[in-house]
């Protein structure tokens, strides 16, 4: 195919700047690829923006997308010889100018930076997380079972943590107060046979003179006998409050000794010394460290003067009116379940 005039005109236009660009070479090496000077060029490169430059060391060649209607940018290795001719030199200003201009319109919606989902999502959970921790203790306080009437010695938080350490079975009834000093008398006669009006699970709770508060989870009802006759089964356990959190302490295996009532006196735990010990009158009392429980003395002194007692017991939602109302009608002397 003969080469058309126009191609002709860019080739003798080519070898007269090369001839040209070959002596600016011997003056200036460090700048082989410099401006050229020609008429054509210098329009060319007055088009294109200030900051193109033909001294990169990559050139960026336009190919059409298939899936976008914007080029897809391809990195070539620059020549090693010479000059590129001036048609490839037009191809890749013209390339650089629709790239720049793509920038500028369409792919400047897509240079915002991007948010990663799964931060986000992080973020906006750690709040509710937090809110739910706080609110754990809220919950537990008020989920709690409903009592007969207010405890003197437990407090809602002592609570909480005893009615979590109770046996599964005893979870989920209501709280009726079957005992207590103030309301029915300083007797453990007394403390014994009101302790028939809810069999099963009771929780003794005692407070001396100090502000110590301490007790253990019993099985009623409480029968006294003349033998020194221990009762009630691994489910047993002792606490106190002496220390920031209410502690428990269970059965250790070594014995059975759980719980022992007697004419004239109420005793938790045993094994060389009792766990928590109430005389008769329920005026004093002691605390040891007990095989049965290991525990550490239940109140401020071995030895201690008791304020109040108080016997709980768990009854079912459905049975709950009922007991209450026997409870409050229940006469000295008289045996009822």
């Amino acid at each position: 195919i003969a080469p058309s005039p126009l191609q002709c005109s860019f080739e003798a236009d080519e070898e007269q700047e090369k001839s040209e660009d070959d002596k600016d070479s011997d003056q200036n090496s460090d700048n082989p690829d410099g401006p050229d000077t020609s008429s054509f060029r210098a329009f060319m490169i007055s088009f294109l923006s200030p900051s193109s430059s033909f001294n990169d060391s990559r050139e960026i060649v336009p190919e059409q997308s298939e899936e976008m209607g914007y080029p897809t940018l391809t990195p070539v290795g620059k020549a090693s010889k010479g000059k590129t001719g001036l048609l490839s030199r037009g191809k890749h200003s013209i390339g650089k100018i629709i790239n720049k201009a793509a920038r500028m319109s369409g792919f400047k919606q897509n240079s915002e930076p991007k948010i990663d989902k799964e931060v986000v999502n992080h973020a906006e959970s750690v709040a509710p997380a937090l809110e739910l921790e706080e609110s754990n203790e809220v919950n537990s306080l008020t989920n709690m079972p409903v009592m007969s009437e207010p405890s003197t010695l437990l407090s809602e938080t002592m609570r909480s943590t005893l009615y979590s350490s109770l046996p599964i079975l005893a979870q989920g009834r209501s709280w009726v107060l079957l005992y207590s000093t103030w309301r029915h008398g300083i007797s453990l006669s007394t403390l014994y046979r009101r302790s028939l009006l809810c069999p099963g699970y009771s929780l003794l709770v005692v407070g001396d003179r100090k502000g110590a508060v301490f007790g253990g989870l019993v099985e009623a009802p409480l029968q006294p006998t003349s033998s020194k006759k221990y009762q009630g089964t691994n489910n047993c356990f002792v606490f106190t409050n002496l220390h920031s959190d209410p502690a428990i302490y269970r059965p250790t295996g070594a014995n059975k000794y759980f719980t022992v009532c007697s004419a004239d006196y109420l005793a938790l735990g045993g094994g060389g010394h009792f766990a928590l010990y109430l005389d008769s009158d329920l005026l004093t009392g002691s605390s040891s460290n007990s095989e049965t429980f290991n525990n550490q003395c239940l109140s401020h002194s071995p030895d201690f003067a008791v304020k109040d007692v108080e016997l709980w017991g768990f009854v079912y939602p459905s049975k709950y009116e009922e007991m209450l109302k026997l409870c409050r009608t229940e006469k000295p002397g008289v045996y009822r379940f």
